[in-house]
């Protein structure tokens, strides 16, 4: 009887607890104002934002290495021409290489407007160099300021010893010649009908020989001459080299 009585009581608070639920929240939501979606203070339509568009590039033109070759000491001038194709002014951070260095320069640009850039380069160094500038490349040659003198008289000398070359080869032909003369006469000997037109062919050569002889002699004088105006030149360039480089020093 008394577990009957206590099931019935617990049931009623069950009941009685959702009933007390059910009312605050019916309370609440007609406490809640309804709200106009035209009154609030955003809008439902899409907000188009546009961003600007970055500025293009300059564009290059009428890039130029003068001179190309140059002594070391000298310089030389590298130019361009820079153009800003935007309406609107923009700062431009030009990579210059020259050789193994690296700079970078800032160029302002107004709207629409060309500069011409050049540089005037002074190498420390000969050899080659490798010029790359925002794209653009080219060479230029640094040449040492060591003067070569070279020798005028090297080519006489070369010359005389072609003619001593041609007077040994000339002796040893005489040296056959006579050999062969030796063999012709001991022939002759024996054969004496053919005795005077083998003797007339060696006179002949012999003859030949000789003239190529007093040839080589008369070429010597001439060459006696070319190695004193060869001196003469050798003296002037030297002169000349050591007035250029006293300038210099200067």
């Amino acid at each position: 009887m008394n577990s009957q009585r206590g099931q019935v009581s617990t049931y009623a608070i069950a009941m009685l607890m959702t009933a007390l639920v059910i009312g605050v929240g019916l309370s609440v939501a007609t406490c809640i104002p309804t709200t106009n979606p035209e009154d609030l203070p955003w809008s439902n339509e899409t907000d188009v934002i546009i961003f600007p568009s970055p500025p293009l590039p300059p564009f290059f033109s009428d890039f130029n290495i003068t001179p190309t070759e140059i002594v070391l000491g000298d310089y030389l001038i590298i130019s361009f021409v820079i153009e800003n194709t935007n309406n609107q002014t923009i700062n431009w951070l030009s990579t210059n290489r020259i050789g193994d260095i690296t700079q970078i320069i800032e160029i302002e640009l107004d709207n629409y407007e060309s500069k011409i850039i050049w540089y005037r380069i002074i190498p420390h160094a000969a050899g080659e160099y490798d010029v790359w500038i925002d794209g653009m490349t080219g060479t230029f040659r640094v040449i040492s300021t060591e003067i070569i003198i070279t020798d005028p008289l090297e080519e006489l000398y070369a010359e005389i010893d072609r003619i001593d070359a041609e007077l040994v080869s000339l002796r040893d032909e005489i040296t056959q010649a006579f050999n062969m003369l030796d063999g012709v006469i001991a022939e002759l000997i024996v054969s004496g009908d053919e005795m005077d037109s083998r003797i007339g062919v060696l006179e002949t050569y012999s003859s030949e020989v000789n003239e190529q002889i007093e040839s080589l002699v008369n070429e010597i004088p001439r060459l006696q001459n070319s190695i004193v105006y060869a001196c003469i030149a050798t003296a002037i360039i030297v002169t000349l080299c050591v007035f250029v480089l006293i300038k210099r020093m200067n």
